[in-house]
């Protein structure tokens, strides 16, 4: 069993799905602006950088593990 398990990874990808739901939700009910500046692009934006850093934290954990 592993003694390091990557949270990481988990988080940006469940943080990345929700805000990609809650983003389609809204897109379908016709809100385009929530508050605060946030529209549908940004929470789509948000959502892409998630799964970027997602990705950019397994890269690194495989790069560590061959060491």
């Amino acid at each position: 069993m592993r003694k390091i398990y990557p949270l990481g990874d988990d988080f940006f990808i469940a943080l990345a799905f929700i805000s990609f739901v809650v983003g389609i939700i809204l897109k379908l009910m016709g809100i385009d602006t929530i508050g605060f500046g946030v529209t549908n692009n940004s929470i789509f934006y948000f959502a892409t950088m998630c799964l970027l850093f997602s990705v950019a934290l397994s890269l690194y954990d495989i790069t560590r593990e061959r060491k």
